[in-house]
């Protein structure tokens, strides 16, 4: 049972930053909305599949350091 709970509790995890992704592996444009919204002017295109996994997942957390977490993401890209 304890497996289950386990097992369950990962996919829930690791499901909502793929809903904030496009079939091409880009940010949705809310997604794209929302990142913008904690770092006014960032350049949100061109990015790679891991870059768009680690925005959308910055974005979709509850960390309040998700703005400083995107502005290091595009920086060490």
């Amino acid at each position: 049972m304890k497996k289950i709970l386990a097992v369950t509790a990962l996919v829930a995890a690791s499901s909502t930053a793929s809903f904030a992704m496009n079939v091409d592996g880009e940010l949705t444009t809310a997604t794209k909305m929302e990142a913008r919204q904690l770092v006014p002017n960032a350049d949100l295109d061109n990015l790679t599949p891991a870059q768009a996994r680690a925005i959308a997942n910055a974005v979709h957390s509850d960390e309040s350091g998700a703005a400083a977490l995107i502005r290091s993401i595009l920086a060490n890209g």
